[in-house]
């Protein structure tokens, strides 16, 4: 009994030991007061360092100046949303954890959380009023209507980071193809060619000798002589064709696909001898295509969240190119540059619901609805200073995405595919990152999150650009004309995790808990730390703080950029993901990798999808009855 009794002693003895040496925040479990609170993290070993430090700093500073102290605690990656869950109720557990954008509304339906704007008003020393509001979006959710979310909804966290998406290019392949790369915004692209300025690299137009005589237009990429147009005839740059790559300038449609198969070797035989590409682009992203003519996977069919599957809608989309217009079926008043809803731009009396057809059209009294009169009659050019622009249907986008990967001999609504983009399967051995890293694929669309894997990987120069929008010009036979007829809006996704608390935390401490939340999500605070490990912050001021690895692209700022506008993905709109699951899992299972036809796709997911939100939209319903 003597000798455990002493064993016993040493054990607490090292124990108290370790708790001194990491301190509150290094090791959980040790002697912590129920009045600290607690931090649920996970992530690998250098998230978990970050995470430390993060909660280090805030426990010596702001947390020291107003007596809180916050404990953090790592727990698996595997069981960390069932240990939240598990516990959301309890008087014990997570104060303050992460919730991922995919996940959010689905907890705030379990009921144990709740909204943090009412204890976040009475906070006057901390700001997070830098955070873009289309970060602050994806958590806000009304849990009564159910619908996707609004910005007067209520609060329930705050963006911890954020991971907006931009088209990273190998600059070095780029070159060993002849072109010409330039960084000039569009703005100044006038003064560059006249050689007044010089470009964001120090780079006046007169250090390219091959752009003596030319004119540079303002395009994402320009090539002087065989441009491609809408599938039209295609071929390789040539060696005394003038090639130009703006990373200040979004590509539309035609001009990625051109890029794209100058280093694809199913367009470009010589592409793997000359470059050692396999492929020219790859995005696993639908959503700029789409979001870009103002279409989306799911269209609100009475202006109440009855929502229905419409990535499949044939008809045209609208642009406002007034001032303002008010929407016939909607109310709702837009402003230049917003796109029309569903409803607001078909022809169907105010009050009245359409109906959804298997084939992605839609009906009303038995017959399919066309345009509105008032919408057609007022559509032009940009030029024309009409109320419309016509913009393609979110179908022709979506089609215009699937065409990447699929096989030149597969058929996408009568038009072959292009195979400039590796299939899915492909990267199920590898990650499409490790394939950009070994120099095989000439573009990636992908997230902030790997700069530094990227920096500290690739043997080549590299940096990012924005990604592609749709544009077309009034001109499109002449490779020099830049005026456009017609353009969509900027779009694109980004990832984030946000923290969130429970209500029975915030009953017993919630002052300190929505203190220690904002400050982890405030430029002067958490945001900080983040900028200095390498993550992106919520805030484009501290984008000059991040901290890359040996090499940094000059063009990073565009990140911060996108996260104005880049919102969430399909998977955020709603609380479940079934409606999701249906189209999207046989479509990137088997459509994109060509074990599927499209059409045979369309009967067999469209209606299910469409059935599975009717009857989300009649559980919602009896819900507020």
């Amino acid at each position: 009994m003597k000798a455990k009794s002493k064993t016993l002693k040493k054990i607490l003895s090292a124990t108290l030991a370790l708790c001194t040496l990491f301190g509150a925040t290094g090791l959980a479990g040790c002697g912590s007061s129920s009045s600290n609170i607690q931090f649920w993290v996970y992530g690998d070993e250098s998230e978990l360092k970050l995470f430390s430090e993060l909660t280090d700093t805030f426990n010596n500073t702001y947390g020291k100046e107003h007596d809180i102290s916050v404990e953090v605690s790592s727990k698996p990656v595997g069981t960390y949303t069932t240990l939240i869950q598990q516990t959301g109720s309890s008087r014990s557990g997570a104060d303050v954890f992460f919730v991922a954008e995919a996940d959010f509304k689905r907890y705030v339906e379990m009921g144990f959380m709740t909204p943090i704007e009412e204890y976040m008003s009475k906070v006057d020393d901390i700001d997070v009023s830098d955070i873009p509001d289309s970060m602050l979006l994806k958590y806000r959710y009304d849990e009564v209507a159910e619908t996707k979310s609004k910005s007067t909804d209520p609060l329930y966290g705050l963006p911890m980071e954020v991971r907006p998406t931009a088209l990273y290019y190998n600059e070095s392949m780029f070159e060993s193809a002849g072109i010409v790369v330039i960084s000039v915004d569009e703005e100044n692209m006038d003064k560059w060619n006249n050689n007044e300025i010089p470009d964001n690299r120090g780079k006046y137009k007169r250090d390219f000798a091959k752009l003596k005589d030319v004119t540079v237009p303002k395009k994402g990429f320009y090539r002087s002589d065989d441009p491609c147009v809408n599938y039209g005839s295609w071929s390789p740059i040539g060696n005394g064709e003038i090639a130009v790559f703006n990373n200040r300038i979004a590509m539309n449609w035609d001009e990625v696909e051109d890029l794209a198969r100058n280093f694809a070797t199913e367009t470009n035989p010589q592409a793997s001898v000359k470059y050692g590409s396999d492929y020219g682009y790859y995005t696993e992203w639908w959503f700029n295509y789409g979001w870009s003519v103002g279409g989306d996977c799911l269209a609100d069919l009475n202006n109440n969240g009855y929502w229905n599957y419409s990535l499949l809608d044939p008809e045209p989309n609208y642009k406002v190119n007034a001032d303002t217009y008010v929407g016939e079926y909607t109310g709702k008043t837009y402003t230049k540059g917003e796109t029309l809803d569903l409803i607001d731009k078909y022809d169907v009396p105010k009050g009245e619901i359409l109906t959804a057809n298997n084939d992605g059209t839609y009906s009303y009294n038995g017959k399919v609805v066309t345009i509105r009169e008032s919408v057609k009659n007022n559509t032009g050019a940009e030029q024309d200073n009409l109320t419309f622009v016509e913009l393609p249907s979110t179908r022709d986008a979506f089609e215009r995405y699937l065409r990447l990967g699929v096989g030149r001999s597969t058929d996408i609504d009568g038009i072959k595919g292009l195979s400039v983009s590796p299939k899915p399967s492909y990267f199920t051995s590898r990650s499409s990152v490790n394939y950009f890293c070994g120099g095989k694929i000439a573009m990636l669309v992908e997230q902030s999150s790997y700069v530094k894997t990227i920096s500290d990987t690739a043997k080549f120069k590299w940096d990012v650009a924005p990604i592609a929008v749709y544009k077309e010009y009034v001109d499109e036979s002449d490779p020099q004309c830049d005026a456009v007829k017609a353009q969509g809006i900027i779009a694109g996704h980004s990832n984030s995790r946000g923290l969130m608390t429970r209500t029975k935390s915030l009953e017993e401490k919630g002052d300190q808990i929505v203190r220690f939340i904002m400050w982890m999500s405030s430029r002067n605070g958490g945001q900080k730390v983040l900028a200095k490990q390498g993550f992106f912050p919520n805030q484009e001021s501290l984008i000059n703080e991040v901290k890359f690895g040996d090499y940094v692209p000059t063009n990073i700022r565009h990140f911060a950029e996108a996260m104005k506008y880049q919102k969430a993905g399909d998977w955020w709109y709603l609380k479940n993901f079934t409606w999701i699951d249906v189209w999207a899992v046989p479509l990137n299972s088997n459509v994109r990798n060509d074990l599927m036809g499209y059409k045979e796709w369309i009967l067999s997911t469209v209606s299910d999808s469409n059935e599975d939100l009717y009857d989300n939209y009649i559980k919602a319903e009896n819900k507020k009855k």
